[in-house]
């Protein structure tokens, strides 16, 4: 079963720009974006498993020139509306 994240970049100087591209084109990749913030990057992943998701984060993201942090935050439930993706409150 597939898994989900997002994962906030720090990038270094003037790398924001190359960063984005280079991550835009990789494997597993739903989405990317350039935000204000605490981060510089926040990427939607998709991954096969932990491992599928560690290798991407570990060997490919954090291999980027001018990356020097990384946050992931795996997705628990998927879905929109209600409730953020939950029918009821009684899920929980």
């Amino acid at each position: 079963m597939a898994l989900e994240a997002f994962i906030l970049i720090d990038v270094t100087g003037n790398l924001t720009k190359s960063a984005f591209k280079t991550i835009t084109r990789m494997s597993g990749i739903k989405a990317v974006y350039t935000v204000t913030g605490a981060h510089d990057i926040i990427a939607h992943v998709q991954a096969e498993d932990i491992y599928s998701l560690s290798d991407l984060i570990l060997s490919k993201i954090r291999s980027i020139d001018g990356v020097t942090k990384t946050m992931t935050s795996i997705v628990l439930t998927l879905g929109g509306p209600p409730a953020l993706g939950m029918e009821s409150k009684e899920k929980l």
